[in-house]
């Protein structure tokens, strides 16, 4: 049904068809990276072992979660299911109302929040003019 030429070509796969088998059970950045500057807070984790719709993202207060689950599959090994629950609190400046997450062709997982403003959170003087 399909030659050689045909499998070798992985991009007309999605992502998560993608995986090496050697690299089936590397957890690598599943774990995830932390970027916490005073222009934002950013995490960023490799899920590309899972399809859009397992993945989860909420927020409750300054806690973030992100899970991801699917289903028992068959392999050339056996079976496997996955799952993971990854979850961070997001520091007092970071503005959860502007919270966004993005998944990109490689199955990784962006979710930022800009830091609120120095007005905000810093008192500042005012200067006053003579007319």
């Amino acid at each position: 049904m399909f030659d050689d030429d045909f499998l070798t070509h992985r991009s007309l796969f999605p992502y998560w068809r993608n995986i090496p088998h050697d690299h089936s059970l590397n957890l690598g950045s599943a774990l995830g990276e932390v970027e916490n500057t005073s222009e934002k807070f950013a995490v960023s984790v490799d899920v590309s072992h899972f399809k859009p719709e397992e993945i989860k993202v909420n927020l409750n207060g300054n806690e973030l979660t992100i899970e991801g689950d699917h289903e028992e599959k068959t392999d050339q090994h056996g079976t496997i299911k996955r799952s993971f629950v990854r979850k961070y609190i997001l520091p007092d400046d970071a503005n959860v109302d502007s919270l966004r997450s993005s998944l990109n062709h490689k199955g990784h997982l962006t979710i930022e929040a800009p830091k609120k403003t120095q007005s905000l959170t810093q008192p500042r003087a005012i200067h006053i003019t003579r007319g």
